[in-house]
């Protein structure tokens, strides 16, 4: 059975709605100085740190590129995985999906898969197979009420968060996480916390590391996109990140964990 749909007040959260933010958010701050973590990577992109509060602080490296949308790629796995426990087409993070014998080159995904490795390892026909048990209708509803970017998933319920409309900036990604953080998505607070715990990346005494990686294909309509997003807990403080960059080399692939933990460090966040 679904499991039981409440819905939170969403008036204190951030606006995410893919569109440039109202006036009663909180002012993006300019960090060119990040800009030598970029070109110490030698990539390009935008990058926004929002750190939580009563007012909370949005700074971001390239701001106007921090607010233009993008395919989400990997990073869909996140609601994905909202809409898949929410409406009881997986029944939890347990959950197995067995490996379908079809050989592919990253070898994690050739393998029986629990929905949390899933994740983990960024398998992309378990997500698929996902998104089809969900279907077109339902998933057209969740992403506009979760108001996730420009909510535009089209026709091809596989692959739309791949290569189609469905756009989403760095900051609407990261007011988007900060919503999932404060349980203000309209999910029961069951599922948030069982997503929060599957995107678990790092967890020392000091605190958690949850993140997600995201990488538009070579099929894609623009070129090739990286992500990394996520949020840092350590004691009452919490800081959400979002990165994108154009992923033009398999250099690049890992230059995406590498300058936001680059930012972090410098801005005593993490470790």
């Amino acid at each position: 059975m679904p499991r039981i749909l409440f819905v939170l007040s969403l008036a204190l959260c951030l606006m995410v709605s893919g569109q440039a933010w109202g006036a009663g958010d909180p002012a993006v701050t300019d960090r060119p100085d990040w800009g030598r973590h970029f070109a110490a990577a030698g990539v390009t992109g935008a990058l926004v740190l929002i750190t939580d509060g009563d007012t909370p602080t949005v700074q971001a490296y390239d701001p106007a590129r921090a607010a233009t949308g993008f395919l989400p790629a990997s990073t869909f796995k996140i609601p994905n995985s909202l809409i898949a426990l929410e409406t009881g087409v997986v029944a939890g993070p347990d959950t197995v999906f067995a490996w379908d014998g079809v050989q592919r080159s990253i070898a994690d995904w050739n393998a029986d898969l629990t929905l949390t490795k899933a994740l983990r390892v960024s398998c992309v026909p378990v997500y698929q197979e996902i998104a089809r048990r969900i279907g077109q209708e339902r998933m057209q509803w969740w992403v506009r009420e979760m108001d996730y970017g420009n909510a535009d998933i089209g026709q091809a319920i596989d692959t739309f968060w791949l290569r189609g409309k469905l756009r989403i900036s760095a900051l609407t990604q990261a007011a988007f996480l900060r919503r999932l953080a404060h349980d203000q998505l309209p999910f029961s607070a069951q599922t948030m916390a069982e997503v929060r715990e599957m995107l678990v990346e790092e967890r020392t005494g000091a605190g958690v590391l949850r993140a997600k990686t995201g990488l538009t294909s070579g099929d894609a309509p623009t070129p090739n996109v990286g992500w990394w997003v996520g949020w840092v807990e350590k004691g009452e403080g919490r800081w959400y990140f979002a990165l994108n960059i154009d992923s033009l080399r398999p250099e690049d692939i890992p230059a995406r964990k590498a300058v936001v933990k680059a930012v972090l460090a410098a801005e005593g966040v993490w470790p």
